[in-house]
């Protein structure tokens, strides 16, 4: 089979997920379900999928508005609605496109009004305000589901009860807001999947340890997590990533690599430019860079050495509301960096910095600094934003990318006459 074929077919399932969701958002069928928002770091969208809510993600439409380069446009509109040039880009986006003139009729469909916003604190305290300014706008509830940072490496048996309890709270609120009454065996069906998509989707990870790689945990890895983001806890999810796994079986066996002939190994680490996605992917594909692992594609789902299962339901949602790596404390962070670069056999990392994203950004230059000087791990520190180009500049960033290659070059070649002497 050829590399392309095996290409387009997974890229094809993804945008089909994606655009099905979408159109269902705004169903005529469906109109008769309520709409929760919700957010995607720590997300469990499971627990209200059994109330039969339609699930909205400000962040992925925010996502999709820099895909489909009216993120600028949406940002002025949130700029003018008196939100500060500092403040999160996806804010301002998700504001401009439902609270501005566009009143949620975006390119990629009609985002419908909440009818209950849920705040699922976990990793972005921008979260809070976010989602305050959309429930105070469209005059609905909002409830907090506060998920504490890891002080250690896993929740403590407090943490986990104080966020089990916040969930268990939720219950007849989603009932009222729903009308649907809480069906505990529903929910457990519903986890049993979620569980089986999250089995198959670390067993993907797990592929970047391969020579050559058969994929991109970065470039590629955005858009196999999406199905992870917006549809598990359902049988397209577990059926996508099956696929998925069967791909990935072939490209093994064909020794294929995205970038064609693969010449440097990567961890990345920070969030995707959106809006310059596909010019930033250029800089890297041209030097036969290969992102074998990366960090932004565990935000939605790092699920690794989970306490819990199905069978404890609400357990188990405490459970996967922690598993976030930006949740993480900064220690945990690197020691986990700095694992994957050894497991995955790297050349470097590379560090993107968001702009307007403190909790990504944050002890970013850290990480360079322990990894550059102590651990002795090549790392390149790029920084522009995921939403606003006007913060991207290409000429910088290229050269910045041509340096670190040609310096991971030089460091190889040097090591070659090393050995060979």
């Amino acid at each position: 089979m050829k590399a392309a074929q095996i290409e387009d077919r997974a890229r094809m399932m993804s945008r089909l997920l994606v655009e099905r969701y979408y159109r269902e958002l705004d169903a005529p069928e469906f109109s008769d379900r309520k709409v929760v928002y919700l957010f995607t770091s720590g997300g469990i969208g499971e627990f209200f999928r059994t109330f039969n809510f339609r699930i909205v993600l400000p962040e992925i439409n925010a996502v999709h508005c820099a895909r489909a380069k009216i993120s600028r446009e949406m940002i002025r509109y949130g700029e003018a609605l008196g939100h500060i040039n500092e403040m999160c880009t996806y804010v301002k986006s998700d504001l401009g496109l439902m609270v501005g003139p566009p009143k949620g009729n975006a390119p990629f469909g009609k985002i419908p009004p909440p009818d209950l916003v849920v705040i699922n604190h976990c990793g972005c305290s921008t979260y809070i305000k976010w989602g305050e300014a959309l429930a105070r706008e469209f005059n609905c509830p909002v409830q907090i589901i506060d998920v504490p940072f890891l002080s250690e490496d896993r929740p403590t048996e407090s943490e986990h009860k104080y966020v089990k309890g916040q969930i268990e709270e939720l219950i007849p609120v989603c009932e009222e807001v729903s009308g649907t009454r809480f069906d505990p065996d529903r929910l457990q069906d519903v986890l049993k999947l979620t569980e089986e998509a999250i089995s198959l989707w670390l067993k993907l990870l797990q592929y970047g340890k391969k020579r050559p790689s058969p994929f991109d945990s970065y470039f590629e890895g955005v858009v196999y997590m999406a199905p992870m983001t917006i549809w598990r806890g359902t049988s397209e999810a577990v059926e996508y990533y099956e696929l998925l796994i069967e791909q990935m079986e072939q490209r093994l066996a064909a020794s294929y690599s995205p970038v064609g002939e693969e010449r440097f190994r990567l961890v990345f680490e920070g969030s995707p430019p959106w809006p310059t996605f596909t010019r930033f992917k250029t800089m890297f594909e041209r030097w036969g860079a290969v992102a074998v692992a990366s960090t932004y594609i565990r935000v939605v789902c790092a699920c690794e050495g989970l306490t819990w299962g199905p069978d404890n339901p609400m357990d188990y949602l405490a459970d996967l509301a922690a598993q976030s790596f930006y949740n993480w404390n900064h220690l945990k962070k690197i020691n986990f960096i700095e694992n994957l670069a050894k497991d995955y056999e790297v050349d470097g990392i590379v560090a993107h910095s968001v702009r307007s994203c403190r909790p990504i950004s944050i002890g970013q230059l850290d990480l360079r600094k322990y990894f550059a000087t102590e651990a002795g791990i090549p790392t390149l520190f790029l920084d522009s934003d995921i939403a606003d180009p006007r913060f991207f500049s290409s000429s910088q960033i290229r050269k910045r990318v041509n340096t670190f290659f040609e310096a991971l070059d030089k460091r190889r070649k040097r090591a070659a006459e090393v050995k060979k002497a």
